[in-house]
């Protein structure tokens, strides 16, 4: 029941920072100027290295190389992306994903797993597409829900190479 706590309360962080997330990043873009990117990008890359700390003491090689690939992965995809909050969104949803598939875990197994986190991520990110759909600053985009789809599917993918014995 805790990891359920968890979930929730991570959704409910997402959804709190909606109506403010638009006015940090422009405070950003106007406090950083042309670098807010390169910032951006820097923060996805230590956001990911965080994991491989862990991963490095705990794990074997082969986990941690999958893991480095995973985070490259993520990092390739991020850089398609036309908006940063997209690239935030990608990271907030693969944390989603990683506590859903902890969540899950004591009860489901392979395919059946995944098919609940990535359904529970869905309705999450569809959630948080909605909440925007209302506030004044910002809009809905099936884009959004995708990217939020697509980030509950590498954390879950994370959880996966974290959850495996040292080979």
């Amino acid at each position: 029941m805790r990891r359920w706590a968890f979930v929730l309360g991570y959704t409910l962080f997402i959804y709190s920072i909606l109506p403010f997330a638009r006015v940090w990043q422009q405070y950003l873009r106007n406090v950083l100027g042309s670098q807010f990117r390169v910032y951006l990008n820097l923060f996805l890359i230590f956001a990911g290295l965080f994991p491989l700390v862990w991963l490095a003491r705990k794990k074997s090689g082969l986990q941690l190389a999958a893991f480095i690939g995973l985070v490259l992965l993520a990092f390739v995809f991020a850089q398609q992306m036309a908006l940063p909050e997209e690239r935030i969104h990608l990271l907030q949803y693969a944390v989603l994903g990683t506590l859903c598939a902890l969540a899950v875990s004591s009860k489901l197994k392979g395919i059946a797993a995944m098919l609940w986190v990535m359904g529970l991520g869905l309705l999450i990110g569809l959630g948080d597409e909605l909440i925007q759909d209302i506030l004044p600053s910002r809009v809905f985009d099936w884009w959004d829900v995708f990217y939020n789809s697509a980030g509950v599917f590498l954390g879950w993918l994370a959880f996966q190479i974290m959850k495996s014995r040292p080979v």
